[in-house]
């Protein structure tokens, strides 16, 4: 049985109420993003703290994700 695949959503959600993954994403978000699981684009998003277009992925969606800008 494959695992999930965790989502921008899911991480996003998580770092909101993980204070160990939180605290990891203080110290090297990119690093962070990576060992999570998130997929290429997702982390190149973090990498270039491009919050606007984060923030465009959920749009259309009927999910309601708060982007923090830590």
């Amino acid at each position: 049985m494959m695992a999930k695949t965790k989502t921008l959503a899911d991480f996003l959600e998580e770092l909101d109420s993980n204070a160990k993954l939180k605290d990891a994403y203080l110290n090297d978000a990119v690093a962070t993003a990576q060992s999570y699981g998130l997929a290429d684009e997702y982390v190149t998003l973090i990498k270039n703290k491009d919050w606007d277009a984060m923030t465009k992925r959920f749009e259309n969606s009927d999910q309601v994700v708060k982007v923090h800008t830590y």
